[in-house]
């Protein structure tokens, strides 16, 4: 595995629009934090860079699944 650089890595991350991808990334990030490959601060660094973007796409994949014009097989059915 390749040295850790957490420039590239940030960089790298917010261009991923892909929440798989960015999941992922962020597994192996845990992973090389897991092998003390990089520590606290690095981990702390991703983790800033990566749940945000994450929570951005789950919104508008909430907004996109949720608009009322969709056919009801590509809508999620509302529980509770």
């Amino acid at each position: 595995m390749e040295p850790f650089d957490l420039i590239d890595t940030q960089q790298k991350a917010r261009e991923i629009y892909d929440p798989k991808k960015l999941f992922e990334l962020w597994e192996e990030i845990c992973q090389r934090f897991e092998r003390h490959e990089i520590g606290i601060y690095e981990l702390d660094e991703m983790k800033d860079v990566i749940w945000p973007s994450l929570q951005q796409l789950a919104v508008l994949r909430r907004a996109v699944n949720d608009q009322p014009g969709r056919p009801a097989k590509f809508r999620r059915r509302k529980t509770g």
